[in-house]
């Protein structure tokens, strides 16, 4: 049965609502597709690592810095004390 409360949910006119698509491609596309996907995938790690690696040369001069300021360690004379 039709009635004008369906009407509602029809689609204007030329306009038609997206849905998912399949789209099927050759086997020696969709390889050289994931070539190229993996290439960019490599080149985002590489990218990562090296600065990575900066951060933890950077962290490593920080902590040189760091331990050439402390004082001596002297041992503790109460420490030494209670040892006895």
């Amino acid at each position: 049965m039709y009635s004008l409360f369906d009407s509602v949910f029809d689609v204007p006119f030329g306009y038609s609502i997206p849905r998912d698509r399949v789209v099927v491609i050759p086997d020696s596309q969709y390889n050289k597709l994931r070539a190229q996907e993996n290439e960019r995938q490599v080149a985002k790690l590489e990218a990562r690592k090296e600065h990575h690696s900066q951060v933890i040369e950077r962290l490593n001069e920080q902590i040189g810095e760091l331990q050439a300021a402390l004082p001596a360690a002297e041992p503790d004379k109460e420490l030494a004390a209670t040892k006895e």
